[in-house]
């Protein structure tokens, strides 16, 4: 008889990971910290994450729309990038990999402005998630389900 960790160990290859680029990870929300965390049990090698937004939710027990409000915030403090509709790709700075050397040779290739650790990760996350906030309220507005306060516009049935 084997135990749920002997089970689980014997499915999951064990992956090595430097997760010093956790130190420059902004004050997120907590649903936010808990989807990179989940994202970070479910990579495979190289940061690569092969979910939809209902797998990650399912996993963590979550309704499916809170994954999508908090993707955003990890998009925005550049700790996740979307590949594609259920890709994601972690920062080389906290994907895990086969080997050390594999680790440092994907953060030399890393261009200094897109580390972690390069300026002010608080600011530059702020600035980025009021822009996606922004394009998302044009977004909305073009479509006429918004105010020019922001607010929803209620259609009346009759």
């Amino acid at each position: 008889m084997t135990s749920p960790a002997q089970e689980w160990a014997t499915r999951r290859p064990v992956l090595w990971g430097s997760f010093n680029g956790l130190a420059y990870v902004p004050r997120l929300p907590p649903t936010a910290y808990a989807l990179l965390l989940h994202m970070l049990t479910q990579q495979e090698v190289g940061g690569l994450v092969a979910a939809t937004h209902d797998e990650l939710a399912q996993g963590l027990a979550l309704e499916r729309g809170m994954v999508s409000r908090a993707m955003p915030h990890l998009v925005a403090a550049r700790l996740v990038t979307v590949v594609r509709r259920g890709r994601f790709q972690l920062h080389p700075m906290l994907a895990a990999y086969d080997h050390p050397r594999d680790q440092q040779q994907a953060l030399k290739a890393l261009p200094a402005e897109l580390r972690l650790d390069h300026g002010d990760f608080e600011d530059e996350y702020e600035r980025r998630l009021d822009a996606h906030r922004q394009a998302k309220a044009r977004k909305a507005e073009t479509r006429g389900k918004v105010s020019e306060l922001g607010r929803p516009v209620l259609k009346s049935v009759r």
